[in-house]
């Protein structure tokens, strides 16, 4: 669903006479992993090294993560585009009782950056105003509903242009823009106005 997503950005931004701003991930190779040890369950780990001898990420590698879509990196998002009002839905269960879960839709209300290592606009904490939660939250001085979303760091295997597996620890708020999902995804949810792409639809229950 990157491609109606990533077109949905670019409209939303035109018809609200806004830009989009590109938020960019600070990354680094996983040089070593912790792993279940056989038959112990996950109480004991043992650390693997990985393929890199490094963790320092070369600029031009750098640019080649920036350019994967989310569905190429388990959808922990290498940049994020986004103006305020923007449908977005976020993808981490962060706080249960305060209905900051995954899956919860909701719309940028604001946020806080700074520049990154790179030079490029970095997320610190992003601002959303949540759609029709369970019950109503309240954070201290922020508007009823509105939640911070805290940049937070997750290893995540990459799907490189030419197919290769790489293992990156990426930092980045954890939402992904909210304007198609799939079928899926879509379960549980009521939207009285739903287009559906029935395209590519392999059944009935689809």
């Amino acid at each position: 669903m990157n491609r109606p997503n990533e077109l949905g950005s670019v409209q939303f931004a035109k018809e609200t006479n806004q830009h989009l701003i590109d938020f960019y991930s600070i990354d680094k190779w996983v040089t070593y992993e912790d792993i279940p040890e056989k038959g112990t369950g996950c109480k004991r780990r043992k650390r693997v090294k990985a393929t890199e001898s490094s963790t320092i990420i070369t600029q031009a590698d750098q640019e080649r993560l920036w350019e994967l879509i989310h569905h190429a990196t388990q959808h922990f998002p290498e940049k994020l585009s986004l103006c305020i009002g923007m449908p977005v839905m976020l993808w981490n269960n962060d706080a249960t009782e305060l209905c900051i879960t995954k899956g919860q839709e909701g719309a940028v209300a604001s946020w806080q950056s700074y520049v990154g290592p790179h030079g490029k606009l970095v997320l610190d904490t992003l601002f959303v105003h949540l759609k029709d939660p369970p019950h109503m939250v309240k954070f201290d001085g922020l508007s009823e509903n509105v939640v911070p979303i805290a940049k937070m760091s997750q290893t995540i295997e990459c799907t490189m242009k030419s197919d290769m597996i790489r293992k990156v620890e990426c930092e980045q708020c954890c939402v992904l823009p909210n304007f198609s999902m799939t079928d899926y995804g879509s379960q549980g949810k009521t939207r009285p106005y739903n287009p559906v792409d029935l395209q590519h639809s392999n059944n009935h229950q689809s």
